[in-house]
């Protein structure tokens, strides 16, 4: 059996080397036991103290090696909090931009950049408190907001144009809280084609936007499926359509409605193939597919075309003549390239009874917004705030996320979960996502994936721990050994228990801050007016002050 080798102990030295130092002098100065007794206690002294500064020597080597030992060499991952010095060299305190949160101490935090980005949060979680409204409210940039219960427009109108001299289009096809936002803004997208066929020099274009456009209409699912071919056919028909409103009858009947009644109507649209068929427009183009249409609407066996048919009417069919999207839609009352030289403020406002109505129609209005504004010859940024991104879906929207910024357009995505991104965009376009978006604003985080992703963006960092060697019986010493190994700064568990907001910017180290809504910021919460769906104002303790 091994017994345990006791170390001196350094107390104890100090204190003998004190005793055996008091006892030499006083025996001196007393004269006892003259000179033998100071003598002897004199060399135990001066042992003692050979002792002391030995003890001392050991005990400050073994805790420098200690030192050594439990200091991180990051050799397992190197992931930290970015400090206040990081957010200070970043800009981050400056007031320019979007406002993000605070930092622990409380100060605010502000991006101002080129970038797109993404805000992320549960059901609940406040979103449109902490970062919905703050960026309406602080944003001088012309924006494009999605707005699908109205209270976006109803909150801030006033904001938009008293404090950033902005005019603002609210297009309400529903006409909610008319009385507080006035009458509805309409916006027709078939002014698109409508350009290009009164633009000479723009002709070409024509039959590229249309087939953009009948893409929108009629999209590709998420998840690819083999029926192209009937989902081409009927954009086929849709492409006709448009064409045949564009070049024979202009604004005056070039709507979606119209569109929509031409193709109802199987007897007038045989008649419009036949107005056609031997049409010089477009190099002979249109007559090519009136050709090809009339063949098969006047064939013995029509169940093909009635398939295509039927597939172009129900992806139209919500622009029907008696519903609110047909006014909506009839005329222009502004449009969306002049947001490049005049400050305005465009809301898409739906009615949240009817979202599946409603859903197509904001895509739509968004692949005009992007098409129109991507011509424009200058790179003056315009904001779009895409809130509730997943109701509604915008045509190879990820996939341009790239080329957008190019042009000065700056996309935000408010979203719930990345797997409802994923269901209505794709999984492909969801790695997008995340790579193209440069900010990313994370809070209330409770789908298990989700809380994963953020887990391994996070990072790993190095841990030292200290193992202990207890022996094999109770007698026996006990040993300490020092290991180092890696854990993620937030363990997917910790991160659906987070109560702060994780926020990543560029290459950064992430950021971990404080939510802060609007009603916490003066003079925001003077400045916006109550929820229409709760009827008051929201209140809370004033933890950051701006001037303006």
């Amino acid at each position: 059996m091994q017994n345990r080798r006791e170390q001196p102990s350094l107390f104890l030295a100090i204190a003998l080397t004190s005793l055996f130092t008091w006892a030499a002098w006083k025996s001196w100065v007393l004269q006892i036991g003259f000179p033998f007794i100071p003598s002897i206690l004199g060399l135990l002294a001066t042992a003692c103290g050979f002792k002391t500064i030995s003890l001392s020597i050991l005990q400050l080597h073994n805790y420098l090696l200690r030192r050594e030992a439990m200091a991180e060499t990051g050799l397992k991952g190197t992931a930290s909090w970015a400090t206040r010095d990081d957010l200070k060299s970043h800009d981050l305190y400056q007031t320019d931009g979007l406002f993000l949160g605070c930092d622990l101490d409380g100060r605010p935090i502000f991006f101002e950049g080129e970038i797109h980005g993404l805000t992320l949060a549960s059901a609940g979680s406040s979103k449109t408190v902490a970062f919905s409204i703050p960026a309406l409210c602080h944003s001088p940039l012309p924006m494009i907001v999605s707005d699908f219960k109205g209270s976006l427009s109803v909150m801030t109108k006033a904001i938009r144009e008293k404090q950033h001299k902005q005019e603002v289009f609210c297009v309400n096809p529903a006409q909610l809280y008319r009385d507080k936002l006035g009458a509805p803004a309409r916006y027709n997208p078939m002014w698109i084609p409508l350009d290009d066929w009164m633009d000479t020099d723009r002709n070409k274009d024509l039959m590229a936007d249309t087939q953009s456009m009948a893409l929108q209409l009629y999209p590709e699912p998420s998840i690819k499926s083999g029926d192209i071919y009937w989902r081409n056919g009927s954009r086929k028909i849709l492409i006709f359509g448009i064409v045949f409103l564009v070049t024979q009858y202009g604004e005056k009947r070039a709507t979606l409605s119209e569109l929509l009644r031409l193709l109802r109507n199987v007897k007038d649209l045989i008649k419009a193939c036949e107005a056609v068929l031997h049409s010089s427009i477009l190099n002979g183009e249109l007559a090519d597919m009136a050709a090809e249409l009339h063949y098969k609407l006047t064939a013995q066996d029509t169940r093909q075309v009635d398939s295509f048919l039927e597939g172009a009417i129900q992806s139209i069919i919500v622009f029907s003549a008696s519903g609110h999207l047909a006014e909506s839609t009839s005329i222009c009352d502004f449009r969306f390239r002049d947001l490049k030289t005049t400050a305005a403020t465009v809301f898409f406002v739906a009615d949240p009874t009817k979202a599946s109505v409603y859903a197509p129609w904001i895509g739509l209005m968004g692949w005009a917004a992007i098409t129109e504004l991507t011509r424009c010859q200058n790179t003056k940024p315009v904001f779009f705030l895409l809130d509730e991104a997943t109701n509604f879906r915008i045509s190879n929207l990820s996939e341009s996320l790239t080329g957008l910024r190019e042009f000065g357009i700056r996309v935000w995505f408010v979203i719930q979960e990345l797997e409802e991104y994923a269901r209505v965009y794709g999984r492909e376009n969801l790695e997008t996502l995340l790579s193209q978006t440069e900010v990313k604003q994370i809070f209330g985080v409770q789908n298990q994936k989700t809380a994963e992703l953020v887990s391994r963006m996070l990072g790993e960092q190095s841990v030292k721990s200290t193992n202990y060697n207890l022996g094999t019986y109770v007698n026996d010493p006990v040993t300490q050994s020092v290991a180092e190994h890696s854990r993620r700064l937030l363990t997917p568990d910790e991160v659906r228990r987070f109560g702060d907001m994780v926020l990543f910017i560029r290459n950064l180290p992430p950021i971990h801050a404080v939510k802060t809504g609007y009603h916490q910021v003066k003079p925001w919460s003077d400045w916006v007016a109550a929820n229409p769906l709760f009827g008051s104002k929201l209140k809370g303790k004033t933890k950051v002050w701006l001037k303006y």
